[in-house]
């Protein structure tokens, strides 16, 4: 593995640190988006008992000591308790919207890796072939070595790009979709909440 790593060239290091950091974040995306870390059962039960029962002070210092998109939502919900439902309601989307910025942080990093990775790899191509191209030109031949360690360069420069960024394309959007899941989850059960605390009315 060493071997191919060198025979490949000074684009291998950039693609060694691309792969490095793209494992980091999933490694960290996926320790960090698992639904106990976000819906608590525990936490919501204590939530619900505490807006059911009207104890909208206690819920908010509840909310207070806690971090997290479901805490935020329902601070934002206890705030503006007593605008409109249609405007409270369309607060906590866009509220919600706002979190999954949070839940998304590092894939856009992720899926620069995947854009980059094959590129560099591409570079890696172009210089192998460009040092075929010098040694011919400068000796008029080339012997089987030189020609060898060039097209080495090239065709394990590609590769490697393409192993690095084919997996993380497919992590990067299981890790967006499940995101986006979270988000959608933490949405429904703030407007259970809502109901709890606010009831649709029909405008005369």
């Amino acid at each position: 593995m060493l071997e191919w790593f060198l025979r490949g060239g000074p684009v291998m290091y950039p693609l060694l640190a691309l792969s490095l950091l793209g494992l980091a974040i999933v490694v960290e995306r996926l320790l960090v988006l698992r639904e106990k870390n976000f819906l608590d059962p525990a936490q919501m039960a204590v939530l619900g008992e505490l807006l059911a029962a009207g104890e909208f002070t206690r819920a908010r210092e509840y909310c207070a000591g806690h971090t997290g998109p479901l805490p935020v939502l329902v601070t934002t919900l206890l705030d503006n308790r007593h605008a409109p439902y249609d405007e409270l309601k369309e607060l906590l989307e866009d509220t919600g919207r706002h979190q999954l910025r949070f839940l998304e942080r590092g894939l856009g990093a992720l899926a620069t890796v995947v854009a980059a990775a094959p590129l560099l790899g591409l570079l890696g191509t172009v210089l192998g072939m460009i040092q075929v191209f010098e040694a011919v030109s400068l000796a008029g031949t080339v012997r089987g070595e030189q020609l060898s360690a060039g097209i080495a360069q090239a065709l394990i420069t590609t590769a490697a790009g393409l192993i690095i960024a084919i997996p993380m394309l497919f992590l990067h959007a299981y890790l967006e979709g499940k995101a986006q899941s979270l988000v959608q989850a933490i949405e429904a059960r703030t407007l259970e909440f809502l109901h709890l605390v606010r009831r649709p009315k029909q405008e005369s």
